[in-house]
């Protein structure tokens, strides 16, 4: 690794590892930033090696989402002050700049073996985050769970984006039920959480299932955001149903173009739901997914129309089910382009950062085919990347677009 010296004067301080710089980091919290001109901003991460007497670290990682490489292509590494326990990796970022990201300290053994394929690789990565990945303890902002257990930390460069973090379930205003969905179809059981906003709950509403319902519930809660927005005529008065997705294997399965999770949803979990909630007929379904859950998302609307017309796909895994297929035109999309047009288009609504390179092409193709096929599409390229932190907005202001459709 090729050693590089600090830029941040913070970094280049006589005094940089003493307690008392120390302290002061702490006042000012990290990473530590320094305006380079009216578009970027140079950003220093630092790491703390508590133990560095026993000099047991020999290296520690960092995967900012959307800015480092993928690990098996390039591992991006910290550089270590010497004589001093400061490890530190400077970056230039956008000034509008909101992402997610880890901190990973490594010993000598738990290093990447040598000459290791690259899904060697990613094994090895997964099995290192398991253990020993961790959140930025400097940080002011409140880390959050990535889903998988292991807790991230925010970059947040412009004031405006901070709104995303103040969403506290304490706060909220609607009406919050928590129950266990048992599907016997599927064999599986898993956390349902059901939130109706606004006052009027015999009325027409809409019923919003959203993907991935464990993040929007628990690691990043929405709950304020969609009264606040209800309260403002934004959006209607509606029910939220968020599922969640169990785990990366169920996960893997369900949201990759599985008829049976979605059969499960038709014929166990919404007629649970109309018979829990006094709602009017006619019912609008809306379905929102990101990543393998926009993919599903837009293969329910196709599949069901009659339930799901209107759909919200959050940076898509339209790569399914060949990841080698990008950048290009994945099976899935072939099918889409080579059916007859449709008669009743499809009211969907799309999004893709524009620092998911690969993601954001296939994204921007398929929504280019469903609008060839006759489907209404609406798409937006948000300021981001494939990330939960992102996504969140992402999804509010597709929630928006799709509830006044």
């Amino acid at each position: 690794m090729t050693r590089v010296a600090p830029i941040h004067p913070e970094l280049c301080r006589t005094n940089v590892g003493s307690s008392a710089w120390w302290q002061q980091i702490k006042t000012i919290g990290t990473p530590l930033t320094m305006a380079l001109d009216a578009d970027t901003t140079l950003v220093s991460f630092v790491w703390r090696d508590e133990k560095e007497a026993s000099a047991d670290i020999e290296t520690v990682y960092i995967d900012l989402y959307s800015k480092t490489p993928h690990p098996t292509k390039e591992l991006t590494q910290l550089t270590h002050i010497d004589n001093t326990d400061v490890w530190f990796w400077e970056t230039e970022l956008p000034n509008d700049w909101l992402g997610s990201y880890f901190l990973m300290p490594a010993t000598a053994k738990q290093t990447p073996p040598i000459q290791k394929s690259r899904a060697g690789i990613r094994n090895w990565w997964i099995q290192l985050m398991k253990s020993n990945a961790q959140h930025d303890p400097l940080n002011p902002l409140a880390s959050y769970n990535n889903g998988s257990g292991i807790r991230l930390s925010r970059v947040c460069l412009d004031e405006k984006n901070l709104y995303v973090f103040k969403d506290h379930k304490e706060h909220s205003k609607g009406q919050l039920q928590t129950t266990t969905w048992l599907s016997e179809k599927l064999n599986n059981r898993r956390s349902i959480w059901l939130y109706q906003t606004g006052k009027n709950t015999t009325k027409i509403q809409p019923i919003v299932l959203l993907l991935d319902g464990q993040h929007w519930a628990n690691n990043l809660p929405i709950y304020h955001q969609l009264d606040e927005l209800t309260l403002a005529g934004h959006l209607p008065e509606a029910l939220y149903v968020f599922i969640d997705s169990i785990d990366a294997l169920h996960r893997n399965t369900e949201l990759a173009c599985n008829p049976d999770f979605w059969n499960a949803i038709q014929q166990e979990l919404i007629p649970w739901i109309l018979e829990q909630y006094a709602l009017t007929p006619p019912y609008q379904y809306i379905v929102a997914g990101q990543s393998l859950g926009g993919l599903s998302a837009i293969y329910s609307a196709l599949n069901w129309p009659e339930y799901f017309a209107t759909a919200i796909s959050l940076s898509g895994s339209f790569w399914w089910p060949d990841v080698e297929s990008v950048p290009g035109e994945s099976k899935f999309i072939q099918k889409i382009k080579h059916a007859p047009s449709t008669s009743t288009p499809l009211n969907l609504v799309m999004e893709a950062g524009c620092y998911e390179k690969d993601m954001l092409e296939v994204s921007q193709i398929m929504a280019r085919t469903l609008q060839a096929n006759g489907h209404q599409v609406q798409f937006n390229e948000f300021r981001g990347g494939h990330d939960w932190l992102c996504w969140q907005q992402s999804l509010i202001r597709s929630l928006i677009k799709a509830l006044n459709y």
